[in-house]
């Protein structure tokens, strides 16, 4: 029977944690960029401006990204590793419920119901997801560098 512990700390760790470290790679070299992220149907949804270099770099193409608890000793460090693709979402009834979550989780007041259309206006973002492809627990209590896989 497969051990359901990495899965179970996986979400565990998604739900705790709110920002996620996205890693491009472009014209002009290797970038990483923190966002906020809502993680719902396996996906990893964020808002960025269409114009910040990892959005430029990493639409469509492949990038990493990383979560993790910070914690000030060496033998608690435990986060999770991907590799994936960024994608620009669409407007419609599944990417509006993802960002009226995302405005909940994050506590910020959305006057009316236009979730994607206020966060265009307010903050010049876009709503973008990273979906994994191959994704990794890695904790440290269990053994320096240990990681296991986790299928979504």
């Amino acid at each position: 029977m497969p051990n359901s512990q990495p899965k179970k700390r996986f979400q565990e760790l998604i739900d705790a944690v709110w920002t996620m470290t996205l890693a491009t790679s472009g014209e002009t070299g290797p970038w990483s960029a923190p966002v906020y992220y809502l993680y719902r149907e396996k996906q990893f949804y964020f808002f960025s401006s269409p114009h910040s270099r990892h959005i430029l770099e990493g639409d469509g193409q492949p990038c990493a990204a990383s979560i993790f608890r910070v914690h000030e000793s060496v033998d608690h460090l435990e986060g999770i590793q991907m590799s994936g693709t960024v994608q620009s979402q669409k407007p419609g009834i599944r990417t509006a419920g993802a960002a009226g979550a995302y405005a909940r989780r994050f506590g910020i007041p959305v006057p009316g119901t236009d979730f994607l259309t206020f966060f265009q206006n307010a903050f010049h973002a876009r709503l973008y997801a990273f979906l994994p492809d191959q994704v990794y627990h890695m904790d440290n209590r269990r053994g320096f560098g240990n990681r296991e896989s986790i299928m979504l």
